[in-house]
């Protein structure tokens, strides 16, 4: 529980300060968009709460009651009801559920014995929403209490590596902090059973230190582990001038009290990672009493509080977050006026954060639902040629707000069933042509596409294909490329060349530069620009279109990658000729540039972007006939390390850290090109115009350049924005989905 101020002695002068800050919070003020919701009343001085995976919310009451929330109704018979000694900040104080909750039923409760004496952590048996009667199994009885009545921690929570980790108070007594032989002031790290686990800091000397985790804590009311990343913070509720939040991932370190709050410059002491002052208003305050790591599976909220750590403070009534990526943070200023004097704060499995108001005898769910957008169309249908029993598509992209309705009508009439984004007709008869739109509704209005054509040809399509260049190689920028096709039509036969247009467009980042056309030719070629602008996010669309005599098309594309390469070689002897996929490569040198270098898989992956050992298919020396390899790492072969070089000197890298491409994209998959400092686990977030979640993936980035395909199948076209957490900021690009 947080601890009392000098202002605050007596349990008459508590209810009073309750009802008036109750009176004063009675409007709570939240970013635009957000809202508070009263989830459950009727819940006597709650302390700290858990939330099951299948979304019942376990909340304790310090006299000793377990409640159970569920399908947001709080049940009337508790899970149990323990015997305990509630004074001041005695009582039941901590909870938390077994990682294996939903097969073994664990339940793990910390509370102060009836007679004081002690802390107790036990582990209880839950039998659907009430726990199994004589269920109890005395975990860890902690070391004997003073008449202090304060500073008792209580927080527990499992961390990634299966451990149970317990925050215990100095009880009231400075310098139990700085003793290692007791377990007040301290973060414990023990196995469920109680006993010492493997890899804990100190593995010498009395019980109490070898399951000692951190030291130099004073009431560690609240703490929390990072899902992903396993970060862990304690929040250490302070005495005169500092609240801290403090990192106590790695073990064995020394958080300062007594000697220290807030920032020291002992160098025996950790400084904490984020710490407020006292005061009155938003940011300052006296008591932070819960603290949680906003990475949910599922959310509504804006992608840009995805990875922020919020924290909640008791007496002025407010919510900031902060973001745990940024070495030195600063606060994000989130609610104010919130209700009730809240304490713990955690992040719902249905992607809300969750507080309890304690002086309000409630529990609170904060939900974001952005303000009505009435439809707008992004993308408007284009106008459809196809050939008798062909498959035709009409697409419109929209922004507005959830549920949006869609009619497309022929000839202005209404057409059965045709209800989505997408209007496709299969087998398409002749009958079929005439004049397509769509209108689209929500609940804030309703817009119409504009009216486009269904031409239906009686005949066959025509087909395109591109022949050449193999886009299995890297070309170097300034080369030559050579370009040819076919076409042939069920009644023209061979296409002749005036049939056949070229379309060649440099792509990089979102947008590309369309080339000036290149009519009535079967080939040709084109010289890769070296522009500034390469990197390793350019690509090259070839796309071939074929007519027929009737007028009907047909496309062809395909993509190019231009890319600087070298062989780097270790010892080679002199006048060693080698052959790469066919291509003679003269020696000696120790770099040979390569304009062509084949990638196949299992030699060079498609878009590898880091250095790799490369096999030659043969090779000659001394005059001697050349050596088929047949065997790639026999004696006769030499290995050479590919090294892809970026061409150009765009930093597009430092100043953006990814991008997207195609862009627009109008398949099932879009790539993304990170850059990373270092190997990392990051997250994705894909949202749509009203900031809902359409997409989240975890990215495990190798230091480098890496290139992640996204399937984006399943999503509906539009705009969508892209954000990922990199380098320590949350970075995000837009993209068009267009299909």
């Amino acid at each position: 529980m947080p601890k009392q101020t000098p202002m605050i002695r007596t349990a008459t002068l508590i209810s009073i300060y309750f009802l008036f800050v109750t009176f004063l919070a009675s409007a709570q003020v939240y970013p635009s968009g957000f809202s508070q919701e009263r989830v459950a009343n009727n819940i006597s001085n709650p302390t700290v709460m858990a939330i099951a995976s299948d979304g019942r919310i376990f909340v304790a009451q310090q006299q000793g009651i377990l409640r159970v929330i569920k399908n947001g109704s709080l049940l009337t018979t508790p899970f149990i009801t323990l015997s305990v000694n509630a004074t001041g900040e005695r009582g039941l104080i901590g909870i938390a559920l077994d990682p294996d909750f939903a097969t073994n039923h664990f339940v793990y409760l910390y509370y102060t014995l009836p007679d004081a004496s002690r802390n107790r952590l036990s582990r209880f048996t839950a039998n659907g929403d009430v726990a199994v009667p004589n269920s109890e199994v005395v975990v860890l009885d902690f070391d004997p209490l003073s008449t202090a009545s304060n500073h008792n921690g209580g927080a527990l929570a499992f961390g990634p590596d299966g451990k149970l980790y317990v925050a215990i108070g100095d009880n009231a007594k400075g310098s139990n902090a700085q003793d290692l032989d007791t377990y007040h002031g301290k973060i414990l790290r023990i196995n469920k059973d109680g006993s010492v686990p493997a890899g804990n800091p100190f593995t010498d000397g009395s019980e109490q230190k070898k399951r000692i985790w951190a030291y130099g804590m004073r009431n560690p009311y609240t703490i929390a582990f990072q899902p992903g990343t396993g970060k862990f913070y304690v929040n250490d509720v302070g005495q005169g001038s500092w609240e801290e939040v403090n990192d106590v991932t790695v073990g064995g370190k020394n958080y300062g009290w007594p000697s220290a709050e807030g920032m020291s410059t002992n160098p025996n002491y950790t400084n904490p990672v984020y710490y407020y002052g006292r005061g009155n208003g938003d940011g300052v305050g006296c008591a932070i009493t819960g603290g949680t790591f906003f990475n949910p599976t599922t959310t509504q909220y804006p992608a840009s509080y995805i990875g922020k750590y919020f924290i909640i403070e008791y007496c002025n009534n407010w919510i900031n977050s902060f973001d745990p990526a940024v070495a030195t943070p600063s606060r994000a200023a989130f609610a104010t006026a919130i209700s009730g004097n809240g304490v713990s704060i955690t992040t719902g499995v249905d992607g809300n954060l969750y507080y309890l108001g304690r002086s309000a005898g409630a529990l609170f769910k904060i939900v974001y639902n952005p303000a009505a957008v009435a439809p707008s169309i992004t993308q408007q249908p284009s106008p459809v040629t196809v050939s008798q029993g062909e498959t035709a598509t009409f697409n419109v992209s929209v922004t507005g707000s959830s549920p949006l309705t869609y009619q497309w009508k022929r000839n202005n009439v209404n057409m059965e069933g045709a209800t989505s984004a997408t209007l496709t007709i299969t087998n398409t008869p002749s009958a079929a042509a005439g004049n397509y739109k769509v209108t689209i509704t929500n609940a804030s209005g309703t817009v119409t596409s504009n009216e486009v054509p269904l031409t239906v040809l009686v005949n066959a399509l025509p087909v395109a294909s591109i022949t050449t260049p193999d886009p299995s190689y890297l070309y170097v920028a300034g080369t030559s490329i050579a370009f040819a096709g076919t076409g042939t039509d069920a009644e023209d036969g061979i296409l002749p060349a005036s049939a056949f247009s070229w379309q060649i467009n440099f792509h990089h980042d979102t947008h590309k530069h369309d080339q000036p056309a290149i009519t009535g030719v079967k080939s040709g070629t084109w010289v890769v620009p070296d522009e500034g602008e390469v990197s390793s996010n350019v690509w090259y669309r070839l796309i071939l279109t074929v007519t027929d005599s009737k007028g009907a098309k047909k496309k062809d594309s395909l993509d190019v990658h231009p890319k600087k390469s070298t062989l780097n070689f270790a010892t080679v002897p002199a006048g060693l000729q080698l052959t790469l996929d066919g291509q003679p490569i003269t020696t000696p040198a120790s770099v040979v540039s390569v304009q062509g270098i084949k990638r196949e898989v299992g030699i060079v992956s498609p878009q590898s972007f880091s250095g790799m050992d490369y096999q030659f298919t043969s090779w000659s020396q001394g005059g001697n006939a050349q050596q088929i390899i047949t065997t790639p790492g026999t004696d006769a072969s030499y290995t050479a390390h590919f090294e892809p070089v970026i061409v150009g000197t765009g930093d597009e890298f430092t100043v953006h850290g990814f991008n997207v491409y195609p862009n627009p994209v109008k398949e099932s998959y879009l790539y993304l090109l990170v850059m990373a400092e270092e190997e990392q686990l990051t997250g994705l977030n894909i949202t749509d115009p009203l900031y809902r979640q359409a997409r989240k993936q975890e990215v495990n980035l190798q230091k480098g350049e890496n290139r992640i395909p996204v399937y984006i199948g399943d999503l509906n076209d539009g705009l969508y924005a892209l954000s990922l957490r990199l380098n320590g900021k949350v970075i995000s690009k837009r993209v068009l989905i267009m299909r």
